[in-house]
């Protein structure tokens, strides 16, 4: 930071010390990489250099193609260079307004808005081309409403805060044009700072044409009513509350802005708090303490930057009245404010908000604001000026400008404990009163001598004025106010060498010229036509200049002329001036004198009388003087005990106050505490009224369902009765499968008891081998005592033995292949069970698909009597009949609600409740601000208005459903048309049930041939369908319960 300002400095000292119109490729470099507070900083400390600088930008207009840019990146970072600019050259503003409204003047757009980012000063006329601007600003706004095209329009109207008489002169289609295309705006919840820029346009909109002020569009102009109604009674609440949702929004750690958009829509809603009533203040500060206290404690403890938490305290402190604040807050506040940083005080609180912000604090007690002077005086001493000593005595002056904008019986009562230190930096600075520099120049300096004293000086009579107010007595105050003010007038302006240079010979008016106007580098070979044009050129200008000083001079011998007489009328007419008053002051004097002769008589008359009450008058005051004496010896007791009396009640008043300080503190602890603790509780009965609402919904959507269940199944009361007869022949073979599933089920059993038997015999065989075994092992034994005698019975033995044992393996061997025999035909009966179950389903599923095919028919039959109805109606009135009474003849089944058979399952499905109550109260507090332009025509009702869903949603998920079969098609009659139809009988005839019954037969055939064994399943079953089937037909069967589990989801 140092470095940067260093090398501006450098880089403006030499651009403004050149005798030659410089090169400014180095400047535009160097303010690209320049931080913008850095240029501030130079406009502060360096204002002597500031006038110069335009000078020589203005200059560099005709010459330069980066002059422009740099005088756009000064004036909207610096209003004292804008002021000086506009000081030096008055006619700068109406040239660029005069490019800007121009086709091809779009790059002078942001230098006007530059121009226009702070408020003009009270001596700069502003132009008339103003109103066409903002109509081409608009344009280009509705054009791309965006955030880039929104805030140059809030920039502007910022600028024209004090003169409202600009926005008198604006078109009003422009205006209603500017309302309503930031009402849009204002709809898109998204859209985090177009819709603060908007309301703070409307804001400074409103602030400029109160109701006071007088303009060609009247207090009944709908737009600025429409403006007004945001920070009035009728929608301030609201407003305020969106607002305050979205600083808590920006200070939280989920929000996706940057540090900067943060800060700046923190800085947006100070604007928009500003512009609301204080009735409308007061009434949404007493209904929403849990808010404010969320936000100081987001204010305290949450903020993930420091520039965006300074920022939320100043709103804060801006907002809220002082006694509200919480000690933590007030304490914060202090450290922001007079941190040991002052440079970055200044580049993170905008300059016109920090007198609010040390006002608040010095409302807030008188510790606040001891704190506040302390820091006052250590700047005046000079303890806190190292190394940025013109921004700390700027900052120095903002907040001692705050405290003394409180109210004269507060800052009375704060200061009186102050009176002593700043009594004594008084008298340590007087001695040095006034400060000078020791030389005039401030060339390669970092600041301006001059520019620092000066503000030390006015910082000194600053607390001389306060000092002076707090110890006023007995019209003190008239006579240092007016001693303060001789001062201020006689003090010696201490102007640097540069403040008094004057601009150099060669530059004169200057000329704009557009990018492609200016001077190429190609080489201009046709010299002499070049210099012959600049001859000509010249000798024009000779001859003009000669010509009007011929003017002046014939106008000076006139005028001269004119002169000679006048001394001479002059004469003459205070010569008869003179006679007149004369010959008027001898008839005033007669009348005087004989007004003066009755006046005599009647005195003496009257001195007489006079004197004879006064000899009376004599007694009676020697009477009264002995009384008076007796009455002062009783005063004077009276004034002692009264005296005695008032010291003990200032003492018991002290003590009184400091123990109500302490309760009153910890009242407020305990009542931030309580806030948390109902916040805490006001968000999970927010939670719980939320599910309320939404279980209301529900309930509601299954009683309108009920509704339609209930008219339908009136309506399917005859089809129900046709396919009862189906029913009931599905259901006994169901039993017949239900019986053959028990018998083979038994078959089961019985090889289930014949494996059992062979296992036994199995058991029963290996004991014999186990036997055998033993008794081999025994006969080994033997044979080994008796090896040479018997080797022959030996080999006989071993023979037998496996015998034995082949046929036992043979035995084994056939016992299994008679127990695999058996699994397969248990197998083989389980199959044919399941696919009789199957082909039952298949059966039970064509006639559902039945079903809703006869639905839908009836559905469209029923739209296009509606329809026809409809149209019959339009003709009847048409032809001047009543439509009323076909209507109320109408059949009772075709008025049913649309809106319930077009929600969707989907529909029904309850959304999640976001957990994060910041969106859902921004969500609530804008939608209750828009609501008035979000509301239905009034060309026709809701109930007339056609659904664009379909009339029925059956299937759920319509990606896995599979369209019918084509036999279902086949099945359907086909609809008559309207004007073939029975007028008795609107519904459709039903089919007999034998025919329904072959159709039924035939379908169910081919879709037997052709469908697949897993995709049996009742995929298509209607919900909403309310057939009387029975318990025994929807619980006796187990296999049939155990096929519709398995359908997908």
């Amino acid at each position: 930071m140092a470095e940067q300002l260093a090398q501006l400095v450098r880089e403006v000292e030499r651009l403004i010390t050149t005798p030659y119109v410089p090169s400014l490729q180095d400047l535009h470099d160097l303010v690209q990489h320049t931080k913008s507070s850095t240029i501030g900083t130079w406009a502060l400390c360096k204002r002597c250099q500031v006038g110069l600088l335009a000078d020589v930008l203005i200059e560099a207009l005709s010459r330069s193609r980066v002059a422009l840019p740099l005088i756009t990146a000064f004036a909207s970072t610096s209003s004292s260079f804008r002021d000086a600019l506009l000081e030096r050259h008055p006619v700068i503003l109406d040239a660029f307004l005069e490019k800007a409204v121009d086709t091809n003047g779009d790059e002078y757009l942001p230098a006007c808005i530059a121009l226009f980012s702070s408020p003009l000063p009270a001596s700069v006329v502003p132009p008339a081309r103003i109103a066409p601007f903002i109509t081409k600003l608009v344009s280009l706004m509705a054009a791309n409403l965006c955030v880039k095209t929104v805030a140059p329009l809030h920039a502007f109207i910022s600028g024209l805060k004090g003169s409202s008489r600009i926005l008198n002169d604006i078109p009003s289609e422009v205006m209603s044009n500017l309302q309503l295309e930031f009402t849009k705006t204002l709809r898109n919840l998204d859209d985090h700072m177009g819709n603060l820029l908007c309301l703070a346009t409307f804001a400074q909109i409103a602030t400029a044409l109160d109701t006071k002020s007088q303009n060609q569009h009247g207090s009944e102009t709908p737009w600025l009513l429409s403006i007004k109604h945001f920070f009035g009674q009728k929608r301030g609440l609201k407003t305020l509350d969106l607002v305050v949702l979205r600083v808590i929004l920006a200070c939280s750690s989920s929000c996706n802005l940057t540090p900067f958009e943060a800060t700046e829509s923190i800085r947006l809603a100070i604007c928009i708090a500003d512009a609301i009533e204080p009735e409308q203040k007061q009434a949404w500060m007493a209904g929403n303490n849990p808010k404010i206290a969320k936000l100081c404690e987001k204010a305290v403890r949450d903020v993930p930057y420091s520039q965006t938490q300074t920022m939320v305290i100043v709103f804060l402190h801006t907002l809220l009245p002082a006694h509200s604040l919480p000690s933590q807050l007030r304490e914060v506040g202090i450290k922001v404010l007079l941190s040991k940083n002052s440079q970055q005080t200044m580049e993170t609180i905008p300059h016109q908000l920090i007198p609010r912000l040390a006002k608040s604090l010095a409302e807030s007690g008188e510790h606040a604001t001891r704190q506040l002077l302390a820091f006052t005086f250590d700047v005046l001493r000079g303890g806190k000026c190292a190394g940025a000593e013109i921004p700390t005595l700027h900052l120095a002056n903002l907040v001692l400008a705050g405290v003394q904008e409180v109210h004269t019986d507060i800052m009375l009562s704060n200061v009186k404990h102050s009176m002593v230190p700043m009594r004594e930096v008084l008298r340590e600075t007087v001695d040095y009163f006034p400060r000078q520099p020791s030389e005039s120049q401030c060339s390669g300096r970092a600041c301006c001598t001059s520019e620092l004293y000066t503000r030390q000086n006015r910082l000194f009579l600053s607390l001389l004025g306060l000092y002076n107010m707090a110890s006023a007595q007995n019209g003190s105050d008239i006579i240092m106010k007016t001693f303060i003010r001789r001062v201020e007038q006689s003090m010696p302006s201490l102007d640097c060498a540069f403040s008094t240079t004057t601009p150099k010979t060669f530059r004169g008016s200057f000329a704009l010229r557009d990018r492609h106007e200016l001077p190429s580098t190609q080489v201009n070979r046709n010299w002499r036509s070049g210099v012959t044009e600049l001859f000509m050129q010249n000798a024009q200008t000779s001859h003009d200049n000669m010509m009007r000083k011929i003017e002046d001079t014939c106008f000076d011998l006139e005028r001269r002329c004119h002169d000679v007489e006048g001394p001479l009328r002059a004469t003459e007419e205070e010569r008869d001036r003179y006679a007149s008053e004369n010959e008027q002051l001898k008839r005033q004097n007669e009348e005087f004198n004989e007004r003066l002769k009755s006046e005599t008589t009647e005195m003496e008359t009257k001195l007489r009388n006079s004197h004879d009450s006064f000899v009376e008058l004599g007694h009676e005051n020697t009477r009264l003087e002995q009384l008076l004496q007796g009455q002062y010896s009783y005063t004077e007791e009276l004034t002692m005990s009264l005296n005695s009396a008032r010291e003990e009640l200032q003492y018991q008043q002290q003590s009184s106050e400091n123990a109500l300080h302490i309760e009153k503190e910890k009242a407020r602890s305990k009542e931030l505490e309580m806030i948390a603790t109902i916040t805490g509780k006001d968000d999970q009965l927010e939670d719980l009224q939320q599910e309320l609402c939404s279980l209301q919904m529900k309930n509601e959507e299954t009683r309108q369902s009920l509704d339609q269940m209930s008219s339908e199944k009136a309506t399917l009361s005859q089809l129900s009765s046709s396919l009862e007869q189906e029913l009931a022949s599905a259901r006994e073979a169901l039993k017949q499968a239900r019986l053959l599933v028990d018998e083979k089920e038994d078959q089961v059993n019985r090889f289930v008891a014949q494996e059992e038997e062979l296992r036994k015999k199995l058991g029963s065989a290996e004991t014999t081998v186990a036997q055998q075994n033993l008794e081999v092992e025994r006969l080994y034994s033997e044979l080994e005592e008796s090896d040479e005698k018997s080797r022959s019975e030996i080999e006989k033995l071993k023979h037998d033995l496996e015998a034995g044992a082949s046929r036992a393996t043979s035995e084994i061997a056939k016992h299994e292949t008679e127990n695999r025999r058996l699994h397969a035909a248990m197998q083989a009966a389980a199959l044919d069970a399941s696919r009789d179950v199957q082909s039952k389903d298949k059966r039970i599923q064509h006639l559902e698909r039945k079903v809703q095919a006869l639905r839908d028919e009836r559905a469209a039959k029923a739209r296009e009597f509606s329809e026809a109805q409809q149209h019959i109606g339009r003709l009847m009135g048409v032809m001047g009949f009543s439509a009323n009474a076909p209507e109320s003849n109408a059949p009772a089944k075709h008025q049913r609600t649309r809106s319930s058979v077009n929600a969707t399952p989907a529909a029904r499905i309850p959304q999640p409740i976001s957990d994060d109550e910041d969106g859902i109260q921004l969500a609530q507090s804008f939608e209750s601000i828009t609501s008035s332009f979000n509301g239905p025509t009034p060309k026709r009702p809701r109930g007339n208005r056609k659904s664009t869903n379909q009339p029925y949603a059956l299937n759920t998920t319509g990606s896995k459903a599979k369209s019918p079969p084509p036999a279902i098609a086949i099945s359907r009659s086909v609809r008559k048309p309207l004007a073939e139809a029975d007028r008795n009988s609107p519904t459709k005839s039903q089919p007999s049930s034998g025919s329904k019954r072959n159709q039924v037969d035939d379908s169910f055939q081919e879709t037997q041939a052709q469908g697949n064994p897993e995709e049996n399943r009742l995929h298509d079953l209607d919900l909403d369908m309310d057939l009387e089937f029975s318990k025994d037909f929807l619980f006796s069967s187990t296999a049939f319960t155990e096929s519709t589990d398995r359908i997908a989801p």
